[in-house]
This record gives C-alpha cells, sequence and structure tokens, in this order.
C-alpha cells in the first residue's frame, strides 16, 4: 500500500473520531508487552527461575504496574498452555489467565494441595487461560451496536498504520474487517502462498485473523474489545506478520 493511502487512512480515522484521544501511549504499551511474550516465548526457562509455591512469590505484572499480580511460575504455566490451544493470546489476556492461576494455586496450598498435585486431575493452566479468554472469544452478555464494531475498526487501523506497528491496510470486504499486506516474512497462505492477512471485530463475538483466501483457517484473538485491546491485537498482527510466532495457521 502506498503511503498516501496510509496517510487517507489515518486522516479518515482522525476526522471520523475528532473525540478519540490519542492512541500513542496504548499502541507503546501493547508492542512492549507482545515484545515481553515474545521473549518468554522464545525463553521459557527465563520466566520460571523459581520453584513454584502457589502462594508465595507474586509479582506485578510485568509492564504493566496497575495490571493483575502473578508469579512468574504461573506465567510461563499459562504461556505454555497457550501454545497447544487453538487461539491467539494477547499479553493481557495472559497475565490475568496468569493471576487467576496464581490466584488457585495459592487456593490449594492453603489445604496443603502442591501446585503439582493439580495435575492429575486436570490441566489447570489450560482451564484458567481457556476461561479468561472465553471472556473475549464468546458472544458478549450485550452484543455491540454497529457503532462500536467500526469504532473498533477505526482502532485497530489507527494502531496497524502507526510507526510504532508500521503495517499497511487496506478496506475488508465487510466494514468489521481490515487486510493487512502481507511481508516477506508471514506465513505462506491462500492458492498460491501470497495470501494477505484479515483481522476482523464482530458484534456477537470477539476478534480474529486469517489469510485473505477462500478457506482459509480462521483464529481467534483472545483480547479486549476497547482502545487498548485493539492496540494489543494490532501487536501481535505484527508479530504473525512479522513471522514471530511461525505458522499459527497451521493445523
Amino acid at each position: 500500500m502506498s503511503n498516501d493511502r496510509v496517510d487517507e487512512l489515518r486522516e479518515i480515522v482522525r476526522a471520523n473520531r475528532p473525540e478519540t484521544p490519542d492512541l500513542s501511549t496504548a499502541i507503546h504499551a501493547a508492542v512492549d508487552r507482545q515484545a515481553s511474550a515474545l521473549r518468554a516465548h522464545r525463553e521459557p526457562d527465563s520466566a520460571s527461575a523459581t520453584e513454584p509455591t502457589g502462594s508465595e512469590g507474586a509479582m506485578p505484572a510485568t509492564g504493566a504496574p496497575d495490571g493483575p499480580a502473578y508469579t512468574a511460575e504461573a506465567y510461563a504455566a499459562v504461556e505454555k498452555a497457550s501454545r497447544s490451544l487453538r487461539c491467539l493470546y494477547v499479553p493481557s489476556v495472559l497475565e490475568q489467565a496468569a493471576a487467576l492461576l496464581t490466584d488457585l494455586w495459592a487456593a490449594g496450598g492453603r489445604h496443603g494441595v502442591e501446585p503439582k498435585e493439580w495435575d492429575w486431575a486436570g490441566n489447570l493452566p489450560s482451564s484458567a487461560l481457556e476461561v479468561v479468554a472465553s471472556r473475549y472469544t464468546h458472544v458478549p452478555l450485550t452484543e455491540r451496536t454497529g457503532d462500536q464494531v467500526v469504532a473498533l475498526r477505526r482502532d485497530l487501523v489507527e494502531a496497524l498504520t502507526s510507526a510504532e506497528i508500521g503495517l499497511s491496510v487496506q478496506n475488508g470486504p465487510r466494514l468489521n474487517m481490515v487486510v493487512v499486506e502481507r511481508l516477506p516474512q508471514t506465513p505462506r497462505g491462500g492458492y498460491h502462498g501470497n495470501a494477505n492477512l484479515i483481522v476482523g471485530i464482530y458484534a456477537n463475538g470477539g476478534w480474529d485473523i486469517s489469510m485473505n483466501a477462500d478457506g482459509a483457517t480462521v483464529v481467534s484473538i483472545a483480547a479486549p474489545a476497547t482502545k487498548a485491546g485493539a492496540a494489543e491485537v494490532a501487536a501481535l498482527v505484527r508479530a504473525v506478520a512479522h513471522g514471530e510466532l511461525g505458522n499459527p495457521f497451521r493445523s
């Protein structure tokens, strides 16, 4: 996409959302959190240097002083669980799941149950992650209006085309979708392997991403349907476009 087209899209965002605060702070934070998550993904041992205690060692969320409290071990367990589930998770959702898992382990500890003892009953990290993610991937209690969906799409466009994210976008086939132009590192997709990415947000669901091709696999993105959530989605889409997450569409 040409720079003129990117500038035009940004101007559309500004013209239609004059009351909307600058998203630059949220975008910076989203990029930083995604970078931290990628480092944890590549170096999982660094996030779990201490032995799990279940009730001790709570720490504030990395990069988010006002975020949920969780242990490094809980975050590492949740992040590991996320790799085997057919969904993509933004860092704030991983942090919420880690906080839930930390509390579950702590509750068990008060009854003399060590974290490893949960293993025979099921995968507690996966369960914590799925419970938290369902808030963002399932049908909301109150469906979003068309205006709300379009507003979230505009937030996404602003974040995707920001200097921090630096991707090029086109209008999607529907008002709730945006097409992101592929990069050389983007996973292959489509009949010729050169399909772009497409990202959507729904009135009766959450965010998702797929290749812009017939029959392409659609992967849910667990992220808040907010301005900050749109910034986190954009940072995650950047990681997909740059091939940093491998091929999330591989079955």
